[in-house]
């Protein structure tokens, strides 16, 4: 897939991660807890791919890359702080251990406020795996290997398809979930 803009630079999305994968990665890893590092790089990717048309060409594609990729990161931790981004952040901690005695350690001791998120985390787990059901099959094998921890190259592999349908099966299935989400357990 060969992207033509008319501007002084064509881009060449089918080489984004060859080229810029591991510079990105860095920059990302620096700012980011290393659990959501490959999220932030793929939604980069997809928003990318969806800005390519107003791709002016004023600099080089790795610095609009980076430049997407910061805004990314700014994304990232305005919900992170947001009460919203708190609970499904604590959500996904909370999901690999399903009981108290699992999820207690002598560096994590359990508090009131701690136990009503671990409720909250609780109630959202429960309606995510439901709202997984209205995802199509694609999608959703796509989104339960990366609940699982799956990289997107382990991805790509297990389900053999390349990383361009894996991120656009990701991105349509976490716009399906948040509209989900939305519906059936914020209101």
């Amino acid at each position: 897939m060969k992207t033509t803009i008319k501007n002084k630079v064509q881009l060449h999305p089918e080489l984004w991660s060859d080229r810029y994968k591991s510079y990105l990665f860095a920059m990302a890893i620096k700012k980011l807890p290393e659990d959501v590092v490959e999220d932030i790089l793929q939604e980069t990717y997809l928003a990318a791919l969806r800005s390519a048309p107003r791709f002016r060409g004023d600099s080089t594609e790795r610095s609009w890359l980076t430049s997407i990729l910061n805004h990314k990161i700014m994304d990232y931790y305005r919900k992170a702080y947001s009460r919203q981004g708190k609970v499904m952040h604590n959500a996904l901690r909370v999901s690999d251990y399903p009981t108290w005695h699992d999820w207690e350690n002598l560096n994590n001791k359990p508090d009131n406020a701690e136990i009503t998120e671990f409720q909250n985390a609780d109630d959202l787990y429960k309606v995510l795996n439901s709202g997984l059901e209205l995802l199509g099959h694609r999608e959703e094998q796509v989104l339960r290997l990366k609940i699982k921890g799956y990289s997107t190259e382990a991805i790509c592999d297990t389900l053999e398809i390349n990383e361009v349908n894996t991120w656009v099966a990701l991105s349509r299935a976490r716009k399906k979930i948040k509209h989900y989400l939305n519906d059936h357990w914020l209101n």
